[in-house]
């Protein structure tokens, strides 16, 4: 379609009423400037005619309008900026991306609608820091903006001694040992190792977004538990040479391995063996211990003779049937002790011996008589009377012996004072 010539001051011609979008553009009819819109182009022929409109900042626009037969016609043109051409790529991909807060969608991203000028992306993506990042669009040029998020989270390297410990974090089960845990929450954090016949490694960590951690632990075995009863009861138990305490006893703390138990009691013949505890048993053994006795057998003269054996008191010898002898038996443990018979006014025997097991060692002795005064009596002619107190008669009269054998008796009413001599 061929367009109408221009025509200048053609008082009775048609006219074009031009507006645009943003005002205040320079209009053109046919290659000629007719002012600013919104403008009337008047004194136009009928029949078609180019209208163009520019605008610093805004690409400049063209449209054919015609003149109808009337001499009116009417054109708005709405005006648009020039775009850059921007391709959006993040690290990771998938990013969600916003332009001056307007979602736009998902890196790799191509944006050919962005005018000329300075703008503020916004990246963000489950599992990492958001980042905003600024750049400025001045030509049609393309333009690459490239952002790297940060992860939000933590990477833990776990290692035991033993492996396949079963590691939790923060109540979930997370993998075996040797593992490595990724994507966990930057902060405190509970961790909870656990192994069949070992003790739970629990622990508090605090991570680091985007930070690396590594930890090794050796986990320590369930102690064991170790019972021991002895027959007869009451033996001191010893485990691995020390002194534990006396049966029944139990070691509820016991490392697994391989441990010596021993039992001692006097008269007994010590037992000991060797005891495998595994990691977290519970284990009760019985140890039965032989005597190992012989037998004393004292026979002393006169009766109520007492015996001590090491210095502990036996007893005193009694009659036995059938016989003047005193005597007394007793099962004493093997080994060599010293035996000592008393009575008061007779001189004390002492002897070494030694007693084997299942063996009977006799003592046969006769206590001679010693003289050793107790009493010293005071009498009213002023002479004094030393001697061993015998009797006191009902009468107030004392029986004294004055010398072995020999008996003297002292009335009351001669006696002044009575004191006991110390041997």
């Amino acid at each position: 379609m061929a367009l109408g010539l221009p025509c200048l001051a053609q008082e009775n011609g048609g006219k074009i009423f031009v507006s645009s979008t943003p005002s205040q553009a320079t209009v053109s009819c046919d290659g000629i400037e007719r002012g600013v819109s919104p403008a009337v182009v008047p004194g136009l022929i009928s029949g078609p005619h180019l209208i163009t409109v520019e605008k610093t900042g805004y690409l400049s626009a063209q449209r054919t309008v015609t003149v109808s037969a009337d001499g009116k016609a009417q054109v708005d043109i709405k005006l648009e900026q020039p775009a850059g051409l921007v391709l959006l790529r993040s690290t990771p991909m998938g990013a969600d991306i916003e332009i001056n807060g307007a979602h736009r969608g998902k890196t790799p991203l191509l944006l050919t609608d962005l005018p000329f000028g300075r703008y503020r992306m916004n990246a963000s993506s489950l599992g990492y820091l958001s980042r905003d990042v600024e750049f400025q669009i001045e030509n049609r040029s393309p333009q690459l903006v490239s952002v790297s998020l940060t992860s939000d989270s933590a990477v833990l390297n776990v290692g035991s001694e033993p492996s396949g410990a079963s590691v939790k974090v923060n109540g979930l089960l997370k993998g075996v040992t040797p593992c490595t845990l990724e994507r966990l929450p930057a902060g405190e954090n509970e961790l909870n190792i656990s192994l069949p016949d070992y003790e739970v490694y629990r622990s508090k960590i605090k991570l680091q977004a985007n930070q690396t951690e590594n930890l090794t632990i050796s986990l320590k075995p369930v102690p064991g538990a170790l019972s021991v009863i002895s027959i007869p009861s009451g033996a001191k138990l010893y485990a691995d040479e020390k002194l534990c305490g006396q049966t029944p006893l139990t070691l509820d703390t016991i490392e697994a391995g391989s441990h010596v138990i021993r039992a001692e009691m006097d008269g007994y013949t010590p037992v000991t063996r060797t005891v495998e505890i595994k990691r977290g048993e519970k284990k009760v053994e019985e140890l039965r211990l032989e005597q190992n006795v012989g037998t004393l057998e004292v026979m002393a003269k006169p009766d109520g003779v007492k015996v001590y054996l090491d210095g502990f008191d036996l007893g005193g010898l009694m009659p036995a049937p059938n016989t003047a002898v005193a005597q007394l038996s007793h099962e004493v443990a093997v080994g060599t002790h010293t035996v000592s018979l008393r009575l008061k006014n007779y001189g004390s025997v002492e002897r070494r011996v030694t007693i084997e097991k299942g063996q009977t060692v006799t003592i046969k002795e006769v206590l001679k008589r010693v003289f050793n005064a107790d009493t010293r009596i005071k009498l009213r002619n002023g002479d004094g009377v030393t001697g061993i107190l015998a009797e006191k008669l009902p009468n107030g009269d004392i029986k004294l012996e004055t010398q072995i054998g020999i008996y003297k008796t002292l009335e009351a009413a001669d006696i002044v004072t009575i004191e006991s001599v110390k041997n």
